[in-house]
């Protein structure tokens, strides 16, 4: 057998494998990229995010609903570009809440929620619990 021969034969079950890997790989992106369209729940480093149905107005309004029914103290909110996103802050016991709300399209907004437990840690079961209750109020 030949060099080049022998170098087509081995690279066959590789170009195979590869071949069967880009579908999955490639499907496997699309189901992300339809899930977080679609709202689908996702976790961040130190939080929990969510795609919810409302603009940030009326998401402040049911953030602020959300505090109320959960306990967390409202601490106030910040506005940046120029008005377009919202940082809304809390706290739940000595734990330091935040939730961002950042425009999607003129009738969805992204939610991000953490909270803070101490200078490297954070409470991801409290997060989506947040989460849940803003887009539960959001529905409202």
């Amino acid at each position: 057998m030949s060099d080049s021969a022998r170098t087509v034969s081995m690279r066959r079950p590789l170009l195979a494998l590869l071949a069967l890997a880009f579908p999955l790989t490639s499907a496997g992106c699309l189901a992300a990229a339809a899930g977080a369209g679609a709202g689908g729940l996702y976790f961040t480093t130190r939080g929990v995010g969510q795609v919810v149905e409302g603009n940030v107005e009326q998401l402040t309004g049911a953030t602020r609903k959300a505090f109320t029914d959960l306990g967390v103290t409202y601490k106030g909110q910040k506005d940046a570009d120029d008005g377009k996103t919202r940082e809304v802050y809390g706290a739940i016991e000595d734990h330091d809440v935040t939730v961002d709300l950042e425009p999607r399209t003129d009738v969805a907004t992204r939610v991000e929620v953490s909270v803070k437990t101490s200078a490297v840690t954070w409470d991801k079961d409290m997060a989506r619990k947040i989460l849940e209750e803003i887009q539960s109020n959001s529905q409202d």
